[in-house]
């Protein structure tokens, strides 16, 4: 049974919308016709973002400003204090409150044009394949720690014709790593090598940290981080990173929604299990093919 879900649909106005975005269209081609073009995908495309913590709610505003008028949100968390440093929406007064719903009026308050579908349950076995359904791209970012959700939102990418892609974007201290999920790629249940359960033990919260981290930066030390990761089971967020993260991501899912990625110039993302990263600290940037683990 599909539950009743609150939407928020706006009210176009072409002559509005053009006057918002003109600033984008100097980068988006070499005639008019073709930057109007190019802004059209972007006006046109549903995107859903599983996820509205510290980058995806911050994703979710950065579209709607670049011109993305469809938007899917889900979160079945609230917000709380120390979500304070990173978090669209973590403010005092919305302490206790749902993060959809939150990132959903606030997005949708900058322009009042855009339509979006608001699932404060989060993502589970139940509504994957309803989220999933008409998303032409999909942000995973769900929480670090839960498995179940991440995996009903894969299978349902996998069983999506439609949905074209799939990027997650863990930040690890002041490192962005980006993993891209096709439908050719390898699953998530293989990268994880991981069952479908809720509870996380020491084991599994290792496993994951190898998995989510690719490369361990060097500090702070590891006894530090095996403290945070495996024994309280937080992921710690240091707060100038997920905008960093933020804007990666939207970067490359808006050259790959106008097709602007496959210019000659232009890098190819690496697919699971592959990756992407880009550390701000030693100003390194890499792309890494094939998987990397022994």
């Amino acid at each position: 049974m599909i539950k009743e879900r609150k939407k928020y649909v706006g009210e176009y106005n072409d002559t509005r919308y053009w006057e918002r975005i003109k600033r984008n269209l100097g980068w988006m081609g070499n005639t008019e016709q073709e930057q109007k073009t190019r802004q059209e995908k972007l006006r046109s495309v549903v995107i859903g973002i599983a996820g509205c913590g510290g980058i995806g709610g911050a994703v979710a505003e950065r579209l709607v400003r670049l011109g993305v008028r469809n938007l899917k949100v889900a979160d079945p968390d609230t917000f709380e204090l120390s979500n304070i440093n990173r978090q669209l929406g973590a403010v005092i007064d919305n302490i206790g409150r749902n993060k959809a719903e939150i990132v959903a009026e606030m997005v949708y308050n900058i322009t009042r044009d855009i339509n979006i579908e608001v699932y404060a349950d989060g993502i589970n076995a139940e509504n994957a394949d309803e989220f999933m359904d008409g998303c032409d791209y999909v942000m995973d970012k769900i929480e670090f720690y839960n498995i179940p959700a991440r995996y009903a939102l894969h299978r349902a990418f996998r069983k999506s014709k439609r949905c074209k892609f799939m990027l997650c974007t863990p930040v690890i201290g002041h490192r962005v790593f980006v993993f891209k999920y096709t439908h050719d790629s390898m699953p998530v249940e293989e990268v994880f090598g991981l069952p479908d359960e809720l509870v996380i033990t020491s084991d599994k919260a290792q496993r994951l940290m190898e998995r989510f981290i690719p490369e361990m930066p060097s500090y702070p030390d590891k006894e530090i981080l095996h403290n945070w990761f495996i024994d309280k089971k937080t992921c710690p967020i240091f707060a100038g990173c997920p905008p960093l993260a933020q804007g990666i991501l939207v970067e490359r899912l808006a050259l790959a929604i106008t097709g602007l990625d496959q210019l000659p110039n232009a890098a190819q993302l690496p697919v699971q299990p592959g990756y992407a990263m880009f550390d701000a600290l030693t100003w390194e940037a890499k792309l890494v093919r094939g998987a990397w683990w022994s």
